[in-house]
């Protein structure tokens, strides 16, 4: 896509010198922050929690109050979240705008789902191809999870203002993934810790800059989100 000031690569390249002028090739921009939900209560070694609606850990509880008071000083006007407690219940409490989709829902390990790592049998096939192989069970691969991410949030940077995605590990690689345009085997490289923030600034439906990731929440004494 190009316009008479530039192309959208332009635009996304010219943004950290010079936001204004990124602008001005593409439109304004949508900030979007991505929040991994929070710890919750994983075997020794962790286990893929999935599609189990668990809550959050009484520790994560504990920090949600300085977690909630960071986030809504961003200026963050809605939230987008899944079906899942472990996300949905502190997505609601923000007081804000809240949508709930499923299809943010973690990528689903069937047979797998809360089985910790260590004793998960029959595994070789998923760890030679973790994009394209699906664990046995109902489960999804990866590739499957990053899309129905994109298709959630098709179209929801329109006019929405800053928004606040709430979600789960495999779902926010697979969005950050398609802004980006990183091959997914590399998206499953990047670490995101349990309250660990990200932000996008989108300046078109398939690219976007990221300003900055997995920053941990609630923020060391005295940092700042910027």
């Amino acid at each position: 896509m190009t316009t008479p000031g530039g192309s959208a690569q332009q635009a996304s390249s010219l943004s950290r010198a010079c936001p204004t002028k990124a602008a001005s090739l593409l439109g304004n921009m949508t900030t979007y922050y991505l929040l991994r939900r929070g710890p919750g209560d994983a075997p020794a070694g962790g286990a893929p929690l999935g599609r189990l609606n668990v809550p959050v850990s009484a520790a994560a509880q504990a920090l949600w109050p300085r977690v909630k008071e960071e986030l809504l000083a961003l200026g963050v006007q809605r939230v987008l979240t899944s079906q899942l407690a472990r996300a949905r219940d502190h997505a609601r409490d923000l007081g804000i705008p809240c949508r709930v989709l499923p299809d943010l829902a973690e990528q689903a390990f069937g047979a797998w789902d809360g089985v910790p790592w260590a004793q998960i049998q029959g595994a070789e096939e998923f760890f030679k191809d973790p994009v394209r192989t699906a664990p046995p069970g109902g489960g999804e691969s990866f590739a499957h999870c990053a899309e129905r991410a994109r298709e959630a949030i098709r179209g929801t940077w329109d006019g929405g203002g800053p928004t606040l995605v709430l979600a789960h590990g495999g779902i926010l690689r697979g969005i950050l993934a398609h802004f980006l345009g990183l091959p997914l085997d590399r998206a499953l490289d990047l670490a995101w810790q349990p309250f660990g923030l990200s932000r996008l600034e989108i300046y078109h439906p398939q690219r976007a800059v990221l300003a900055f990731h997995n920053r941990p929440l609630p923020s060391p004494a005295g940092s700042v989100i910027l």
